[in-house]
């Protein structure tokens, strides 16, 4: 898959393309059915597949105060999308040329001079445009004016309600990682590289491997059974989300422990998969108590992974 980051780094089109636009955080099964279907119809219509994406989330420019913490971290996101299969992939920076742009300006500047669309397929949702005037039915008025055909997806549903990406952050900062699964069709991750902590794992006899999470979406403050990921290789483990308020602690903190495991990995880059909750965070009134309970999580978080 090729991918680019600015629109003077995309080279023209030989050929039209089939094309969808938008947010894309989470790639959730709603996503998966747009992206799906404009893989089905570039395959028949032997075209490439683009998605013209957006990263950061276009409130983080329009009103930071309202934008929403990330479901899923650009590198993530490339890579789903290579495994679905897509041909091109670009994430531009949503800036002040592009916030003015009327609905018409961005399919002839972005869908047809850039992409060179062919067909486009959508969500029933979509809005873009200056104060996202444009829609769906927008999009397909001026899709039969320029000449492109127009594909408008159904909302996905779960348990009756549709798919989107605010009921899956819903889920997550309430606990429900379940929910939070299904919506997504994969286990809810996070990612970022190790950075140096106070070394008060260590110290316990539970050396941690910590990350910033930066503007990914936290679940609640606890401690889960984790997977993680490392150089394409995956470690059963344990992690606190929290302040350690056993140490008067007031900074939060993203922990893990990964059992059998002794390797230094300062600067590596790691994805955490949170498979369960195991138990609140809560405070311990000496480190021995602390300690116990570590074991008595590491147990559980062994139980829970071995299904």
């Amino acid at each position: 898959m090729h991918t680019y980051y600015n629109l003077e780094s995309i080279p023209e089109f030989t050929q039209d393309t089939v094309v969808t636009f938008g947010v894309f955080d989470g790639l959730h099964i709603g996503h998966q059915d747009v992206l799906n279907i404009v893989r089905e119809r570039a395959e028949t219509d032997k075209l490439p597949s683009v998605l013209f994406g957006f990263y950061p989330h276009p409130l983080s420019l329009l009103a930071p105060e309202k934008c929403p913490p990330v479901l899923m971290c650009l590198p993530k996101r490339i890579e789903v999308l290579e495994q679905i299969g897509f041909d091109v992939a670009i994430f531009v920076n949503f800036n002040d040329r592009i916030a003015s742009m009327s609905p018409s300006t961005f399919v002839e500047s972005i869908l047809q001079d850039v992409c060179h669309a062919n067909h486009v397929v959508v969500g029933y949702a979509c809005q873009f445009g200056k104060d996202r005037t444009g829609n769906a039915q927008v999009l397909e008025t001026l899709g039969q004016e320029s000449g492109f055909g127009v594909t408008i997806v159904p909302p996905a549903q779960l348990n009756g309600l549709p798919v989107h990406s605010t009921r899956i952050r819903q889920a997550i900062a309430r606990g429900d990682l379940g929910l939070a699964t299904q919506l997504l069709g994969r286990i809810y991750s996070m990612s970022g590289k190790i950075i140096e902590g106070e070394g008060r794992g260590r110290q316990l006899g539970f050396p941690t491997a910590n990350i910033e999470p930066g503007e990914q979406l936290c679940p609640p403050n606890g401690v889960y059974a984790i997977r993680v990921k490392l150089e394409n290789e995956l470690f059963d483990g344990v992690l606190n989300i929290g302040i350690r308020p056993t140490f008067n602690g007031t900074k939060l903190q993203v922990e893990s422990h990964l059992f059998d495991f002794n390797k230094s990995i300062y600067g590596e880059t790691i994805e955490i998969f949170f498979i369960e909750k195991i138990r609140n965070e809560r405070t311990f009134p000496n480190k021995q108590v602390l300690v116990q309970q570590i074991r008595r999580d590491i147990a559980v978080a062994n139980e829970i992974l071995q299904q």
